[in-house]
């Protein structure tokens, strides 16, 4: 492996984390106690690393050293980084989650070629402001999963911290930010949330309020969605493709390309993505990606007919959970 192989998977590495070039070069600068422009030179090959200074970038910046040295084409390993955010417990490295994933989208946004590719099963991010009833039963779902059911606490009780509604936020705008996102959606995303909706009321951990409110939130995604079906905007004037699809995923799938970044992200719950910056990973996502988006129906701008016959569809599994809890 060369050693120009090394510096550029170390500098698509620090983009990843820290997105511009002079926040990563500070970052290294600071951890290995030189200046600026000496780690110029080293970043740029002029002046090498030394393999404890690479040890010691890796250490302290929590870079794996496998993914450093991931380019070199005799091994068969692909990094993938599993970003865990506690949400029960409020510090900077939990922070750091959002702050890394706005920072990814907001660099890649700044290509006029960026991109966006999505599949869900329910409503993705970017179609989806922060409602508050369903960020607390997404919080709700994550303690049950993460910490068991007794951690479980009433929704009501579910704290959004303000530094985490700012985070959220700030997630949201930059995914927001690609220049065109294509989504293929499930054409049961209303029913794949009612569906976990309706499990936890059966449990018990959500009372027949909790559950009018989580109803309310989704009727109002529901018109967001369809509004920018009709478009074929965002409300910020990006482009957005919508396909529907009878597929179900086994995860939540983002692909962001772009002349900047590439990454891949996949999706087990909204609070613990597992990414990918591996060129052939993502390029196998992609192809994933147009497997499923062959067989797919354009409900976007054209296909009127068929929009309709969709949100009617998303608005009867509304109205049967509304009869089955009695709200």
């Amino acid at each position: 492996m060369e050693y120009k192989e090394i510096v550029q998977s170390l500098k698509s590495s620090l983009v990843l984390r820290y997105g511009d070039k002079k926040t990563y070069q500070k970052k290294v600068a600071d951890v290995l106690g030189l200046t600026i422009p000496t780690i110029r030179r080293r970043l740029s090959g002029k002046n090498p690393f030394t393999l404890q200074e690479i040890s010691v970038i890796s250490e302290e910046l929590d870079i794996p050293v496998d993914e450093i040295f991931y380019s070199c084409r005799r091994t068969t390993k692909q990094p993938l980084e599993f970003v865990q955010y506690d949400f029960t417990f409020y510090d900077s490295a939990s922070y750091e989650v959002f702050d890394q994933m706005a920072r990814m989208f907001s660099f890649a946004a700044q290509s006029d070629n960026s991109r966006l590719y999505i599949t869900s099963n329910t409503f993705p991010d970017v179609l989806n402001p922060t409602f508050e009833w369903l960020t607390r039963f997404a919080g709700l779902q994550w303690l049950f999963f993460t910490k068991g059911s007794g951690a479980l606490k009433p929704l009501s009780e579910i704290e959004l911290a303000p530094q985490l509604q700012q985070r959220l936020d700030g997630y949201l705008l930059a995914v927001r930010s690609i220049k065109k996102s294509v989504c293929l959606v499930s054409t049961k995303i209303v029913e794949n949330y009612l569906t976990d909706i309706r499990q936890f009321y059966i449990l018990g951990y959500l009372s027949n309020e909790e559950v009018l409110h989580l109803v309310s939130d989704i009727e109002g995604v529901l018109k967001l969605f369809d509004k920018v079906c009709t478009d074929g905007y965002l409300e910020n004037g990006k482009e957005m493709e919508i396909y529907c699809t009878d597929s179900f995923f086994s995860s939540d799938m983002y692909i962001v390309e772009s002349d900047r970044l590439n990454f891949g992200m996949l999706r087990p719950n909204p609070f613990n993505p597992v990414l990918t910056k591996s060129k052939d990973v993502c390029q196998t996502m992609a192809r994933w990606f147009k497997m499923w988006k062959r067989p797919s129906t354009l409900i976007s701008q054209s296909g009127t007919h068929i929009r309709r016959q969709f949100m009617e569809t998303q608005y009867q599994a509304l109205y049967t959970c509304k009869d089955y809890i009695g709200i």
